[in-house]
């Protein structure tokens, strides 16, 4: 059953947490109703003005995003002092449910819709970071999230970039403190893991990670907690995708790892460049990689939730709204329920909430996980318990005096047990065999060659040599621990312990 909301009728809840809630809704009537996305923050949170900045910040830089591959935001506004965003509905899923759905079906993503994909998201990019205000000033725009779960790929082939939430632009109310981390420790880019003033091209990079990503079905960066994955960024140690994954085309590995590269002077200039180069590798190879191919793709891959949805009454079945009063909110009294339920939301996996699990606001060093939204949800449910405390306390007409608890002698407190890491085997292998194998700069023995080696010291640059071949380079991990090349003849040498014919006259 759908809730009143203003104009709008409330259908079914998205995701819900300690910050507000993201609700699908409809607005207008008969045959003029239209499908929207309403997003709303908890009305005690507009007096935190970091938080409320940044809502504000987002409804204000997207507005002025008039891109489609953008999605748009149509209006900011106040109802019953819920203060809410409506935006776009997309018809479709974002890129990491896509990759996970298609990786259960057992049909995975062809590299001409990865293609299709990545330069779709790059046009966005693009857009953003050339727009300007109404005065004609450079908004100089860094989205600074750009992530798979931020990319939308609607079911008429259409590509979207969402969540400018914590984009940063001149002339941004709230500027970002320096030192400060804010988006998604595998998606950044070295500078941002460092804190450095950023720009377009650290888009550019995240991107190119995404990219990689798509086309091995493995992840680049991702350690065992932040702070690991925060090393692996700033060491950037990237193989080429076609050696990890060998049916990646290997033209596609300059264009990776161009966008891929460690110093941003050697990247693309700009995402347009990355576009271009991924629309000319497509057309220049025959790969089927259109909208219309998109289109196909998502058709096959989500037919029974397509077929479903062509109903409208089907969004308010198992809608989510039972829990919320008239107004369409959690009620007042209920505020650490709410963070409660924010909880059990985070752990399904939830691919959309506003407390947006996984991305990171803290001070540069080692980083911690949930982010400053979750610890700020807590802070509210505790600032309301205290308001509570204060208000009984000054009905009484004398105070409490407190007497001081029992002095104790601390326990004597044993350290924890040494835990041993786990070593993690790395092979080398290469063909032909026999070829010298370096590992971190360090000549170890010949391949096929295997060693252990502690995870904490992974990632490790590999280098392979042989006579008479061209030598490799590559990187082993722990999420990809053995590494196999072909080695390529050198090409135009003379054959070892001959001289050639050289004639002499007089």
């Amino acid at each position: 059953m759908a809730i009143a909301f203003g104009r709008y009728q409330l259908l079914r809840k998205i995701a819900s947490g300690g910050m507000g809630q993201v609700l699908l809704g409809k607005k207008g009537q008969g045959d003029f109703e239209k499908l929207v996305v309403i997003k709303r923050i908890l009305p005690h949170l507009v007096e935190d003005e970091e938080f409320f900045t940044m809502f504000k910040d987002e409804a204000k830089i997207t507005m002025r995003l008039d891109h489609p591959n953008i999605a748009r935001i149509n209006e900011f506004g106040v109802e019953g002092g819920v203060h809410y965003i409506e935006m776009e509905y997309v018809a479709g899923e974002d890129l990491r449910r896509i990759e996970k759905r298609a990786a259960a079906a057992n049909k995975g993503i062809p590299i001409g819709i990865v293609l299709r994909v990545m330069a779709d998201a790059a046009a966005g990019l693009d857009f953003a970071h050339k727009a300007k205000d109404a005065k004609g000033q450079p908004l100089n725009l860094v989205h600074r999230d750009v992530s798979p779960q931020n990319v939308l790929v609607g079911f008429d082939g259409s590509v979207k970039l969402i969540d400018f939430g914590v984009a940063k632009a001149a002339g941004r109310a709230q500027h970002t403190a320096t030192g400060i981390l804010k988006g998604k420790f595998p998606y950044m880019s070295p500078e941002q893991a460092r804190g450095d003033d950023l720009d377009p091209r650290s888009d550019v990079f995240a991107l190119g990670i995404i990219l990689w990503e798509q086309l091995t079905g493995r992840r680049l960066f991702k350690g065992e907690n932040d702070l690991a994955t925060q090393k692996l960024v700033l060491a950037c140690q990237v193989p080429e995708p076609s050696s990890v994954e060998p049916s990646v085309p290997r033209g596609l590995d300059p264009i990776v790892l161009k966008a891929l590269a460690k110093d941003r002077e050697e990247r693309y200039p700009d995402a347009l460049s990355l576009r271009m180069a991924l629309e000319d590798f497509g057309l220049s190879n025959a790969i089927p990689s259109s909208s219309a191919h998109l289109s196909a793709f998502m058709q096959e891959l989500y037919a029974e939730r397509i077929a479903r949805e062509s109903d409208p009454r089907s969004f308010e079945e198992d809608s989510g709204l039972t829990d919320l009063d008239v107004g369409g909110l959690a009620k007042p009294g209920n505020a650490a329920t709410v963070v409660d339920r924010n909880r059990q939301v985070n752990g399904a996996g939830s691919a959309t909430t506003v407390d947006r699990p996984g991305q990171q606001t803290q001070a540069v060093g080692p980083p911690a996980k949930g982010g400053s939204k979750a610890v700020w949800g807590a802070l509210g449910a505790v600032a309301l318990v205290g308001i509570g405390v204060a208000a009984w306390r000054s009905t009484r007409e004398k105070p409490v005096v407190e007497q001081p608890p029992p002095v104790v002698a601390p326990a004597e407190v044993k350290p924890p047990p040494v835990v041993e890491p786990k070593p993690v085997e790395v092979r080398v292998e290469s063909d032909p065999a026999g070829a010298d194998v370096e590992l971190a700069g360090e000549r170890v023995g010949q391949t096929p060659y295997a060693t252990q080696v502690v995870a904490a010291k992974l990632p490790m640059a590999v280098k392979i040599s042989r006579d008479g071949y061209e030598p490799q380079q590559g990187t082993v991990s722990a999420e990809a621990p053995t590494w196999s090349v072909e080695l390529k003849k050198k090409a135009g040498r003379p054959p070892t312990g001959k001289s050639p014919n050289i004639k002499t006259s007089r």
